[in-house]
């Protein structure tokens, strides 16, 4: 037997064995005959709805074709007969759920009218299990659909009124009242509803409620469509007056038809739960293992949803009944809702006796505001009924003994997208998750971490934004996420309302403690956060219990890194929330000032201790608090720059030791720019040599010169011999990224000079390894290795272990100057593998170029051309420009030796592109030299005058190896158009140079030398 469902996803089975049928076309063919079984339909109405403002280009074919499609999948063609007219399915209509359940709605009306509400019961049960969801949803967006989906969730909100109705035509009072007034919170209008909800009301005793329900209506009859109730709802609040019988429950006997009415009052959801799965496994096995399970969690997070869906498969003899508590407060009697709720009468003891006789399901959905009366309740019924079970709902733990606390987290990206894209879709069928709106539906999600409550209500506002203007818009969060067209409880239609929520059930210091939070970005460390509580009032003493309660109430997250250290996180929406509460009460001057200040001492404490033992711990936490930092340097440009100063200057050496160049470079420069005339000489001094350094590193030199000579100027006036030794040693790093060796060694020496005078360890160190640098730029082999190793003996007591890689790295290069390839390749892998574990990606990238080099050197082109991949891809991501233009002109060297010419001219012209954007330096000349050479040896024209034009700035800048390969490109040239004689004299003068510089270049590199021979 085949089987159609329709109200949800399609669902065709055969035999109870589930059959695929092609999505798209094919699919909506199916479910436009399904919903016409048995009878034909012709041709021409299934092109016209189905291909809709294309049906007036599309045959029959194509309809015919993907009538087979379907007959295929049906696995029996005979299912889908034709005629000369169209198509006919061949089901009974009872195989269709669509409809089966009109004929189910049909049997449950007919009965409720003709007094039969047992009957009514069970069919409208039966029918409404039959949805599975949004109705007809995989049948397209064609206007032929809209009327059936309305006729169809017309049919099911029939279905659950007449059910309703049917439940207290049965007796029932208090057990609907729930699932009444969410049905009444969907639909305001059906007066249906109204009556059964009026009716309930009084049969539970509450007459006074039952007339206040009637006077509702009345109004929103009035308000919304200006009418006056119908004759039933007149009727009903008659007899409420006069306490009619006729309004009685119901007597029925044990073993009919309403005895076996389903025993709770849990309410169906409207849409279906989205990402909960793991979630609601995890929950049932608490609840299967345990009798008090308790979901904490964030406002908005979805606590009670969950909470419901996890126990709704669960039948105990007693029922699962939901008891709201958000109306509750300290002067409510939490015995007596639970008892009302139950539709018990008598005191305590009833209640403890109900729950004893039979096994029963407590939920207790939002506790976190009566928390001491719930944990009485919940005490003292585990106590006295041990069937009972209760799952609570809660922002903070009962803390009872035997408590399961299950932390219900936001969403994960992919689920929070998914979420999106459903509500959206039921708020706009045409909304489409696409490749426009992917990528910001994604943003959207990640700016609102997850929060399910927040997702939906952003979702929402597609009936009037795009998702673009919607992202745009979070910057005012509160004043989006709010749905003015749900009827639900403000907390649960307002972002703000929410979190407002549980923001007034807390202590005025842990209000405090969410003001002091929200000043932090991205999490803050303990120490950070003590001292902004502080400054708003908060005593230090209580600072840790205030966080320790936050986090209980589920209002921060605690998160431990593997070396212990603890930060405190906010949600994005609870930091905004707190933070407007901040500006409130006028106090977020005072907040930001506090946490700008603690992390400019932290920066001056790093400034004093990077460079030793203490260097880790300094890297940690400039990785861990970038945020912060970033925050505090922007509020201190508008409010206290010469603060703002004092903190770019405290990190500046550490962002140095990270090699954060670019972003470093632009923090420290916009601080002194934000300080202009208040910055103190010497400050103004500092953060100019701090520039300059990050810039050079990163490749801008012509910047770091103007910065570093203003420095220089500026420790002149100032008649500071160590300043101005700083500023000769920062100059001698900035020599070598311009490739003047003479200058790094001039600079080196006189900042040395001082640094031995005034006795300072590190400074001399520094001075010694970048004076090393010179001289092997210069082949000076011994000095090189003479100032390495001294280097290395003022490093190893100092602890620096950023240092101590630069000294091994420059063994290296001793040793690969020296052609002692193998030593030189050993000490640069340790100091690329120990850069790389420290975290220093730009010496990790300096390093494996270097490496790269060298391999290529030794005759290990493959080696080599995969280190200087990895050279460039670290130099790149750490920000380290130069360094990926240096390692391109090694690989570059390497291709062409291999006879990638096409690869090698890519890279080469690539780097062109950069030095000349970047104000060359070290590599720009060569970069030129070599690309020149490659055009010259394929018989360019115009590359020739590149050489010449080359050579002579190579001989005016002393640069050997440029004018050797300069030299032999020439040669090479000349020895191709048959002018042998020229290309001797050519390849002597180069010959005569290479002797000079063979720690640098091999006869391997000199390729055109090569040709230059062979051709004579």
């Amino acid at each position: 037997m085949l089987t159609v469902g329709v109200l949800g996803p399609l669902e065709v089975r055969r035999d109870g064995r589930p059959l695929t049928v092609p999505s798209g076309k094919t699919t909506e063919v199916l479910v436009r005959l399904a919903l016409d079984a048995g009878r034909l339909v012709s041709a021409e109405r299934l092109i016209e709805d189905l291909w809709g403002e294309a049906a007036a280009g599309t045959g029959r074919n194509t309809l015919q074709s993907k009538v087979s499609q379907l007959r295929r999948a049906l696995e029996e063609p005979a299912l889908v007969s034709s005629g000369r007219r169209g198509y006919t399915l061949e089901l009974d209509p009872g195989d269709v759920d669509a409809l089966r359940v009109a004929g189910l709605a049909a049997d449950a009306s007919a009965a409720r009218r003709s007094g039969d509400p047992a009957t009514a019961m069970e069919a409208a049960t039966e029918a409404l299990g039959l949805f599975r969801g949004e109705v007809l949803a995989d049948a397209g967006d064609g206007e032929w659909l809209q009327p059936h989906r309305t006729r169809l969730d017309e049919v099911r909100l029939g279905l659950l009124e007449d059910r309703a109705a049917a439940r207290v035509d049965l007796g029932g009072g208090g057990d609907v009242i729930a699932e009444l007034e969410w049905l009444l919170g969907e639909h305001p209008l059906r007066e249906g509803l109204w009556s059964s909800l009026i009716t309930a009301l009084y049969r539970a005793g509450r007459q006074a409620d039952a007339l206040a329900a009637n006077r509702r209506v009345r109004q929103l009859l009035v308000d919304e469509l200006g009418i006056e109730p119908g004759k039933a709802l007149r009727e009903l609040e008659r007899q409420i007056l006069q306490q009619s019988t006729a309004l009685d429950a119901a007597a029925t006997a044990p073993g009919t038809a309403a005895a076996a009415l389903v025993v709770g009052n849990l309410p169906a959801l409207s849409t279906p739960l989205v990402g909960r799965g793991d979630d609601l496994a995890a929950v049932g096995r608490l609840v299967d293992g345990g009798r008090l399970v308790t979901l904490v969690g964030p406002a908005g997070v979805g606590k009670t949803r969950t909470a419901i869906e996890a126990v709704r498969s669960l039948d105990p003899g007693g029922g699962v009944w939901l008891v709201r508590l958000d109306a509750a407060d300290a002067s409510t009697s939490i015995w007596q809702l639970v008892t009302e709720t139950l539709q018990l009468t008598g005191g305590e003891q009833t209640l403890l006796d109900r729950f004893a006789g039979v096994e029963t399901v407590l939920v207790l959905d939002n506790c976190e505001h009566v928390l001491d009366g719930v944990a009485e309740l919940v005490t003292r019924l585990l106590d006295g009924a041990p069937p009972l079970r209760v799952v609570a709902t809660s922002q903070a733990p009962l803390g009872l003994d035997g408590e399961a606390v299950y932390a219900l987290e936001p969403l994960p990206l992919p689920d929070s997208v998914t979420l999106f894209a459903d509500r959206a879709t039921r708020m706009r069928r045409r909304f489409a998750l696409d490749d426009d709106t992917a990528a910001t539906v994604e943003a959207v999600c990640r700016s609102l971490d997850g929060l399910p409550l927040a997702i939906e209500l952003a979702a929402a506002r597609v009936r009037s934004l795009s998702v673009q203007e919607i992202a745009r818009r979070l910057d005012d969060r509160f004043a989006l996420l709010q749905d003015p067209a749900s009827r639900r409880p403000e907390r649960r239609r307002a972002l703000a309302a929410a979190i407002g929520w549980s923001y007034d059930l807390l202590f005025p210091d842990d209000q405090r403690g969410l003001w002091a939070l929200s000043c932090f970005t991205g999490g803050a460390p303990l120490a950070a956060a003590e001292q902004v509580l502080t400054t708003l009032g908060v005593p230090a003493v209580a600072a840790v219990d205030v966080i320790g309660r936050l986090a209980d109430r589920s209002m921060l997250s605690v998160e431990t890194a593997d070396d212990g250290t603890t930060r405190y996180r906010l949600l994005d929406s609870i930091r905004a929330f707190a933070g407007d509460r901040l500006r409130d009460a006028g106090l977020a001057g005072d907040a930001h000032a506090a946490h700008a200040a603690w992390f400019a001492e932290a920066g001056e404490r790093c400034a004093a201790t990077v460079r030793g033992r203490a260097q880790p711990g300094c890297l940690a936490l400039v990785r861990a608090e970038r945020a912060n930092i970033d925050a505090a340097l922007a509020w201190a440009a508008g409010h206290d720059p010469e603060l703002g100063l004092r903190l770019a200057n405290g990190f500046g050496w550490t962002w140095v030791v990270l090699g954060d160049g670019v972003a470093g470079a632009a923090r420290v420069r916009n601080a002194l720019e934000a300080a202009g005339d208040q910055a103190a000489p010497r400050d103004r001094a500092t953060a100019l040599l701090l520039a300059g350094w990050l810039e050079a590193s990163a490749g801008n030199v012509g910047q770091a010169q103007d910065d570093l000579e203003a420095a220089l100027a500026a420790a002149g006036r100032l008649g500071d011999d160590r300043l101005r030794a700083d500023a000769q040693r920062h100059l001698a790093f900035l020599r070598i990224q311009q490739g003047r060796p003479h200058d790094v060694l001039q600079c080196a020496a006189a900042s040395l000079a001082v640094y031995r005078q005034l006795e300072l360890p590190w400074e001399t160190a520094a001075s010694l390894l970048l004076g090393a640098f010179g001289s092997i730029m210069l082949g000076d082999t011994t000095g090189a290795t003479r100032a390495a190793t001294e280097a290395v003996q003022f490093l190893t007591p100092i602890g620096d272990a950023w240092g101590m890689v630069h000294a091994e790295a420059m063994l290296g290069a001793v040793a690969n100057a020296e052609h002692r390839f193998a030593d030189a390749a050993a000490a640069l892998t340790r100091a690329a593998s120990l850069s790389e574990t420290l975290g220093f990606v730009g010496q990790a990238a300096l390093h494996l170029t270097t490496l790269g080099r060298v391999q290529q050197r030794s005759g290990a082109p493959d080696e080599a051309r995969g280190t200087l991949n990895r050279a460039i891809q670290a130099a790149t991501t750490g920000g380290d420009l130069r360094v990926a233009a240096t390692a391109r002109i090694h690989l570059a060297r390497t291709l062409r030796s291999a006879g990638d010419q096409a690869t090698a001219r890519s890279l080469l012209e690539e780097n062109h592109r950069w030095y000349r954007a970047h104000g060359g330096g070290d590599g720009a000349l060569l970069t030129r030299c070599l690309l020149a050479a490659l055009s010259a040896a394929s018989g360019a024209g115009p590359a020739l005058e590149d050489l010449h034009a080359v050579l002579d700035e190579a001989r005016r800048h002393q640069d050997l190896e440029t004018q050797t390969l300069a030299l032999d490109a020439l040669a090479r040239a000349a020895a191709a158009r048959g002018d042998t004689a020229q290309s001797a004299r050519l390849l002597e003068e180069a010959d005569g140079l290479h002797a000079q510089i063979r720690h640098a270049l091999d006869d391997a590199d000199r390729i055109d030398a090569s040709s230059a021979r062979a051709c004579r």
